[in-house]
C-alpha cells in the first residue's frame, strides 16, 4: 500500500472517529430529562476493563466504579457527584479504550390504574402533573397520613373507605377516650365546628378534596387520587353550608393534628382548601402560631391561594399569605395550563400552580357518587397529594426539603411567569426523581465572640427555596436579618456587651443550633 493510500485511510478513520464522537454527543444532548439515571453510564470496553488505560479513561470522565452486568461485555459506571451524563459521554467517546457508551435508561411499567373513571376528562390534572410516570416509582403508602382540614369526609365512600385514617388507639362506639387524648371515639378524626368526634361531611367540599389526595387506586371503582394508597385524617371545621369557621376552631384543629403527630401518627401533610375573608379578614396571630407549630412538628401545610382573581402580594389573603416557612401556596390552572380566571396569584406569596378547573372527584351524596368542582380548593389537594407521594417515596425528607423539592421541579411555563414564585405548575414525577435536600448546618456549629459584643453574620446555604425560621434562644442575642428566610443567604445577629467573664447561648437556624460563646480573647 502506498503512502497516499495510508494517509487516505488515516483521514477516513479520523473522520469516522470524529463522527462517532459527534453522534454520541448529539445523542446525549437530545435525551429527554428524566429518561435516564442521572449519575450512571453503561460502557463496553474495547479491551480489558481492568487495564490501567481503561481505568484512567474512566477517571478522566468522572467515573468512580465499574460493575459488570451479568455475562455481557457491558459495565455500569457510577459517576462522581456533579458530573453530568452528557459530559461524561463526550469524554469517554474520545477514548480508544471505550467501544460504546450510553446513558443508563429508565424502563417504566407505565402503571395505569383500572379505576373505571380514570379516563374521565375531569381527571386531566393527573396527566398534567405527570402522576402516571411518578406511579412507576411509588403509588403511595398507608404509612403516610394527610390531615384534610375541610368540611369533613364521607369516610364510607366506596373510593375513600380503604384510605380513611382510623385511630389505632381508639375503640369505636364504646364512649370511652381509649387513647387518653381528650377526644372520645375520635375514630376518623375530629369535628371542631360542632365540637364532637364525628367529622362526617355534610357539605361535599371535603370529600371532593380527599378524593384528589387519595381516592383508592386500582380498585375497579370510580376515580383515583394522586396517591393510590394513603391515609386521610378527617378534620372538620365547617357547617353544612361551608361557613362559620372561627380562629378558635382552627387553632383547636391545628392543635389536634399536632397532638396526634406528637403521639406517633405519621402526619406529613395538611391540606387546607380554604382562605379569604370568611376564614381570616386580617392577620391572625393565633392561627399563624398554630400553623408554625405544625411546621415545627414536621408537617408541611399546603394552602389554597384563594378564588378572588386577586394579587395576594398587594392584598393578602390569609392564611396562605402568612410567611410561615411550612406554608406552600397553590394557585389554580386549567386543562391548557393557563391561570383559572378565579385564581388568586402572587409572585412573592403564591408558590406554584396545580390543576383546579373542572376537577372530577368523589362527592358526599352517596357512597358511590362523583362530580366536578372548581377552585384553588381543587388545586391544593393535587399538591398535598404530591407531598404525600413524595413522603412515601422518601420518608426522610424534612418539611423544608418537601417544599423545596415540589417548588424546584415544576414545569416552568410562560403563562405562569408573572403569577407564581416558581413560574410553573406542579410536576410530581420530576419531584420524585430530583429531590432537594435542605441543609442548615452552619460551619462547625459554634462561634466565639468577644465580650464587647457586636453585629455578626453567618452564611447559610440550604439550597434554593429551602424556607426556614431563625430564632434566638438567648435574651442577649437578637436576630436582625429577619426570622423567616428562604434559600441561600446570610443570618445577621447582634450580641450584647458581656458584663461577665464568659457565657454561652444559641440561635436556631432551620432547626439546627448555632452555639454562641462570648468570652474574653
Amino acid at each position: 500500500m502506498d503512502r497516499r493510500s495510508t494517509s487516505l485511510l488515516s483521514m477516513v478513520s479520523m473522520a469516522a472517529a470524529i463522527i462517532g464522537v459527534l453522534a454520541a454527543v448529539s445523542s446525549a444532548q437530545s435525551f429527554k430529562p428524566g429518561s435516564y439515571v442521572p449519575d450512571e453510564l453503561l460502557v463496553r470496553f474495547a479491551g480489558a476493563p481492568d487495564s490501567f488505560a481503561a481505568k484512567r479513561a474512566l477517571r478522566s470522565a468522572g467515573g468512580q466504579t465499574s460493575e459488570k452486568l451479568g455475562n455481557t461485555e457491558w459495565h455500569k459506571i457510577k459517576l462522581t457527584p456533579g458530573v453530568m451524563v452528557d459530559a461524561a459521554i463526550m469524554e469517554l467517546s474520545r477514548s480508544g479504550e471505550i467501544a460504546a457508551v450510553q446513558p443508563n435508561f429508565y424502563y417504566r411499567l407505565l402503571a395505569t390504574p383500572n379505576d373505571t373513571q380514570f379516563t374521565n376528562s375531569g381527571l386531566y390534572g393527573l396527566t398534567k402533573i405527570s402522576a402516571l410516570a411518578a406511579w412507576d416509582l411509588s403509588t403511595g403508602s398507608s404509612a403516610v397520613v394527610v390531615a384534610d382540614i375541610d368540611t369533613g369526609l364521607r369516610y364510607t365512600h366506596e373510593d375513600i373507605v380503604s384510605n380513611a385514617w382510623i385511630n389505632p388507639g381508639e375503640i369505636a362506639g364504646n364512649g370511652v377516650d381509649d387513647d387518653a387524648n381528650g377526644f372520645i371515639d375520635d375514630i376518623y378524626g375530629a369535628d371542631f365546628y360542632y365540637n364532637d368526634s364525628n367529622p362526617a361531611d355534610e357539605h361535599g367540599h371535603g370529600t371532593h378534596t380527599a378524593g384528589t389526595i387519595g381516592a383508592v387506586g386500582n380498585n375497579l371503582l370510580g376515580v383515583v387520587g394522586v396517591n393510590w394508597s394513603v391515609k386521610i385524617m378527617a378534620i372538620k371545621i365547617y357547617d353544612n353550608d361551608g361557613l362559620g369557621t372561627t380562629s378558635a376552631m382552627l387553632v383547636n384543629a391545628y392543635s389536634y393534628v399536632k397532638l396526634m403527630k406528637d403521639r406517633g401518627i405519621n402526619i406529613r401533610v395538611t391540606n387546607n382548601s380554604y382562605g379569604g375573608c370568611d376564614e381570616a379578614c386580617g392577620y391572625d396571630q393565633a392561627t399563624k402560631d398554630g400553623i408554625d407549630a405544625l411546621g415545627n412538628a414536621g408537617i408541611l401545610n399546603v394552602f389554597a391561594a384563594g378564588n378572588d382573581n386577586s394579587n395576594n402580594d398587594a392584598v393578602p389573603s390569609y392564611p396562605v399569605s402568612y410567611t410561615s416557612p411550612s406554608i406552600l401556596g397553590v394557585a389554580s390552572s386549567t386543562n391548557t395550563d393557563t391561570r383559572s380566571g378565579f385564581s388568586n396569584y402572587g409572585l412573592q406569596t403564591v408558590d406554584l400552580a396545580a390543576p383546579g378547573s373542572v376537577i372530577y372527584s368523589t362527592t358526599w351524596t352517596t357512597n358511590s357518587s362523583y362530580g366536578n368542582m372548581s377552585g384553588t380548593s381543587m388545586a391544593t389537594p393535587h399538591v398535598a397529594g404530591a407531598a404525600a407521594l413524595l413522603s412515601a417515596y422518601n420518608p426522610s425528607l424534612s418539611v423544608p426539603s418537601l417544599k423545596a423539592t415540589l417548588m424546584n421541579n415544576v414545569d416552568v411555563l410562560a403563562a405562569w411567569s408573572t403569577f407564581v414564585k416558581t413560574g410553573g405548575r406542579l410536576n410530581v414525577d420530576r419531584a420524585l426523581r430530583n429531590q432537594t435536600v435542605c441543609n442548615f448546618t452552619v460551619g462547625s456549629g459554634s462561634m466565639t465572640v468577644p465580650t464587647k459584643g457586636g453585629i455578626y453574620t453567618v452564611n447559610v446555604t440550604p439550597g434554593t427555596n429551602c424556607d426556614y425560621t431563625v430564632k434566638s434562644n438567648t435574651p442577649w442575642i437578637r436576630v436582625t436579618s429577619g426570622t423567616e428566610l428562604s434559600g441561600n443567604g446570610s443570618v445577621t445577629f447582634r450580641v450584647r456587651l458581656n458584663p461577665s467573664i464568659s457565657r454561652t447561648g444559641s440561635i436556631s437556624i432551620g432547626g439546627q443550633e448555632l452555639t454562641i460563646v462570648q468570652k474574653r480573647n
